[in-house]
């Protein structure tokens, strides 16, 4: 029943299902449902809009207490009405022009009957243009059999115009008469509705709306700003798509966006996910997004990807360590080319299997004596494991106290520019890094990440056990006696392990 219509008997009834949340408002039904006293199917697509345009308002008003956002909401029903009964009128008109009969004589008496009902209504004291009326109603009717038998286009054509003001003047009447609409946004809506390509709706994702969806996933989903940021990046791109199309959002037009952009999969099923959180936040949170567009259906799930090429496939997650021969010359260069401060975060990530971000971020309260053994206590990193103590190897002993000596004005071991917008400190170390490895002739498989393998991969040469291990790189080890019950390995133990890194650089 995906266009709310259901057939009882020979009647067509229109049909919408309650949202949960609403239901006590409406007597806890679970559903509206109203005859349209039709058996004519294509009359009923038309009879049904009215209803719904009426009860997503009610659900609206139910949710927030008061009316949807008017006006707007309003211009938004009255342009997809007008889109689905000019839609269907075209289809008429071409059909009649194709010589198929695909306008009955029960079609005719049908929307014969509503316009007589529809004039009697709005022109009930005003009784010249009402006779009028109906007396151009009475000429169609006298030669309608043989017009319509004969797929007579000029009378076709000419009906439906006629049928078209008529339901159109009735809506105006209606929106004057049992609204809180005047005059000028009456006439507002009629236009919309009777020329929906002169009426854009306003898109969904203002900048309001972005920014109170960044702040949602920032404080309650607890995303970080780098992700956030490329959310409302992509919602922006989707957008501009929509707004140079003069296109809303559904299942077909996200689609076509999807495929409108040169991007690999991997990119597209991002831009599906930022879309996806959208509709997500939005369905519980945005009165106007929900009182648009329905909240179970998210049109932005189901979509069919093209699959990814195997060859190279999963270059990035393959990464590969440095065999103990590559890693000097890099430093070398490093040294060569003058970036002291990158060999130093190198020579430091050699000796300890840390992480880049670890590194730049630490200050000389993070050297300590663990059991009598110098080492650096990393507070915080990506998981819980990573917060660990690990021993100075001494082969950068020297370096660590002349890095305490020569701190950065904000008390930091390793200088830097002081991080890119997301607070990220190792950004301009791991781009001067990643130079330096390239010109070495080293690709997407090699980073400085890297770096970090070959150490993991160095001790475990070196017959470290495996618990030892773990706690130096900051592993969970997979097991509950290790992971929850054990203190990890002692100072003496990583210590022990530590030396066995061959002093290279």
């Amino acid at each position: 029943m995906a266009d709310n219509l259901i057939l009882k008997g020979s009647t067509w009834h229109v049909r919408l299902e309650l949202p949960e949340d609403v239901r006590p408002a409406f007597g806890n039904r679970r559903k509206l449902t109203k005859s349209l006293k039709t058996g004519n199917k294509n009359e009923a697509q038309i009879r049904k809009l009215q209803y719904i345009s009426v009860w997503k308002g009610q659900i609206e008003q139910a949710r927030n207490g008061r009316p949807p956002s008017d006006f707007e909401f309003h211009k938004y029903m009255h342009h997809e009405m007008g889109k689905e009964i000019s839609g269907f009128d075209e289809k008429l008109i071409m059909d009649a022009v194709n010589g198929i009969a695909n306008f009955s004589e029960d079609d005719f008496y049908n929307d014969y009957m509503n316009c007589i009902t529809m004039i009697d209504t709005m022109y009930e004291n005003r009784k010249d243009e009402k006779e009028s009326l109906l007396a151009k109603l009475e000429e169609y009717k006298a030669d309608h059999k043989q017009k319509i038998s004969e797929i007579n286009m000029e009378f076709i054509i000419g009906f439906i115009k006629f049928r078209a003001k008529i339901f159109n003047d009735f809506d105006n009447f209606s929106n004057i008469t049992y609204s809180k609409f005047n005059q000028k946004q009456s006439e507002e809506l009629l236009s919309i509705m009777k020329d929906p390509n002169k009426y854009t709706p306003k898109t969904i994702f203002t900048d309001k709306k972005l920014e109170l969806f960044a702040k949602h996933q920032l404080e309650i989903k607890g995303l970080t700003l780098k992700t956030v940021d490329g959310f409302v990046s992509k919602l922006k791109a989707l957008r501009k798509y929509l707004e140079e199309n003069e296109l809303d959002i559904s299942f077909e037009t996200f689609h076509s966006f999807l495929e409108s952009i040169e991007k690999s999969v991997k990119t597209k099923k991002n831009y599906i996910n930022a879309a996806s959180n959208f509709h997500k936040w939005a369905s519980k949170y945005d009165a106007d997004y929900k009182s648009r567009y329905s909240i179970k259906e998210n049109p932005f799930l189901g979509h069919e990807l093209p699959k990814e090429r195997k060859k190279g496939q999963k270059a990035v997650e393959n990464r590969k360590a440095y065999k103990l021969n590559e890693i000097k010359p890099i430093y070398d260069l490093l040294i060569q080319k003058q970036k002291h401060q990158v060999a130093n975060t190198m020579k430091i990530a050699f000796y300890t299997g840390f992480r880049i971000e670890e590194i730049c971020k630490l200050k000389p309260e993070h050297i300590i004596l663990e059991e009598g053994i110098p080492s650096i206590d990393v507070e915080q990193g990506k998981s819980d494991a990573s917060i660990r103590i690990v021993p100075i190897h001494p082969a950068i002993k020297p370096l660590i106290k002349q890095l305490i000596k020569d701190v950065d004005i904000h008390g930091y071991l390793i200088h830097s520019s002081g991080g890119n917008k997301y607070s990220i400190r190792s950004d301009n170390i791991s781009k001067e890094f990643g130079r330096a490895k390239t010109a070495l002739g080293y690709g997407i498989t090699h980073n400085f990440h890297s770096i970090r393998r070959t150490v993991i991969t160095t001790l475990h040469h070196n017959n470290v056990p495996p618990l030892t291990l773990s706690s130096i790189v900051g592993h969970e080890t997979g097991t509950v006696t290790f992971d929850v019950y054990s203190e990890g390995a002692s100072a003496k133990q990583k210590y022990d392990a530590i030396k066995t890194i061959p002093s290279l650089i």
